[in-house]
């Protein structure tokens, strides 16, 4: 039999829904979802009609997201009268490609194409070697652009 704190029906939480490869998967999935979504909010803006779009798509494959493993965590897909199979299924395929659309149309509506004037006292000396050999030694560049007054010139 069972311990006395199980109830008698089996357990309610299923740790396999996160501990799992698919588990794992949408927990990497609502991960960077939040971070996408955060991102944009707060640091990346967004206006207009794609911006909201964009917006729309990451918050509502989040928002679905937290549903699929919340039920499948607490077994409470067991209640509801549709295939779970076919729904998840369903549902990967739409945010795959509502995903894939705002991944393209937000860098083409908000990516800056000019960039900003470098901060003072950074700059990047131009190197003076064949281009073949700048393909292996371009650690002077790096340190260049780190300490402009060490680079030879």
């Amino acid at each position: 039999m069972g311990s006395t704190m199980e109830p008698p029906g089996g357990a309610y939480l299923h740790l396999g829904a996160v501990t799992s490869p698919v588990g794992t998967a949408r927990m990497l999935q609502l991960a960077f979802g939040c971070t996408t979504f955060s991102l944009v909010a707060h640091r990346g803006g967004f206006g207009g009609v794609q911006g909201t779009f964009c917006m729309a798509a990451w918050g509502f494959c989040f928002a679905f997201s937290v549903l699929v493993v919340a039920c499948e965590f607490t077994k409470l897909h067991s209640c509801l009268r549709l295939s779970w199979g076919n729904f998840t299924a369903a549902f990967a395929m739409l945010a795959t490609l509502l995903c894939a659309t705002a991944a393209v149309i937000y860098p083409l509506y908000f990516t800056r194409l000019e960039c900003p004037p470098e901060p003072a006292g950074c700059m990047v000396a131009p190197c003076q070697r064949p281009a073949p050999e700048s393909l292996w030694k371009d650690d002077d560049v790096m340190t260049a652009m780190e300490y402009p007054s060490r680079h030879p010139t």
